[in-house]
């Protein structure tokens, strides 16, 4: 009888240990995907974040000014989409023209939030597709004042920094069964430019 109870409580224990080993290995795994798609999504975030200060840096560059009613720099200024002029590849009197604009939802992802980034460069049409949820753009002018938008005619003249928040959520969820709450990983990316030739 003894035996037999000493076979029973060491299935016990082997059952026990054996559901403690199976939770440390999905608790590992959970952790391991949440790291590994936190890093992607920041990533991507620098890189996309690189990509607009590169863009917005050059905006106006080697374009004159002719006549200060019409906007000849900033031909957009809205909160999601900005069209800009400037000099890409440094040739004499080229006027490239480069936009951005928020787009509509993204069908493959399973975040009913992301949208397309576009990028206008000329007339080369670009898509961003870095899972953004928010693309919000602030003007502000010459004395630091907060400009109202859509900026339009002359005022887009008065720009002199625009302040860039970009959000970028993973595209597919993380904890889903969270009741309240964001279930997805979220970061977020906000600077203040000022380019030079505005």
């Amino acid at each position: 009888m003894s035996v037999m109870l000493d076979i029973v409580i060491s299935m016990v224990i082997f059952s026990m240990l054996t559901i403690t080993m199976i939770n440390v290995n999905i608790n590992l795994s959970d952790g391991n995907y949440k790291s590994f798609t936190d890093f992607k999504t920041q990533t991507e975030l620098i890189q996309l974040g690189r990509i607009l200060e590169f863009d917005l840096y050059k905006a106006g560059y080697t374009i004159p000014t002719v006549d200060s009613r019409t906007g000849e720099k900033i031909a957009i200024a809205d909160t999601s989409s900005l069209k800009f002029y400037t000099n890409l590849f440094n040739g004499a009197g080229e006027k490239d023209s480069v936009e951005y604009d928020l787009g509509g939802s993204v069908g493959a992802s399973t975040n009913p939030r992301d949208r397309l980034l576009v990028r206008y460069e000329n007339l080369t049409k670009v898509y961003i597709n870095y899972s953004v949820t928010r693309f919000k753009l602030t003007y502000y002018n010459t004395k630091d004042s907060l400009m109202a938008t859509p900026v339009t005619g002359a005022f887009r003249d008065s720009i002199r920094s625009i302040r860039v928040l970009l959000t970028l959520e993973s595209p597919e969820p993380f904890d889903t069964t969270r009741s309240g709450g964001n279930p997805y990983i979220t970061t977020t990316y906000t600077k203040l430019i000022y380019p030079r030739n505005l």
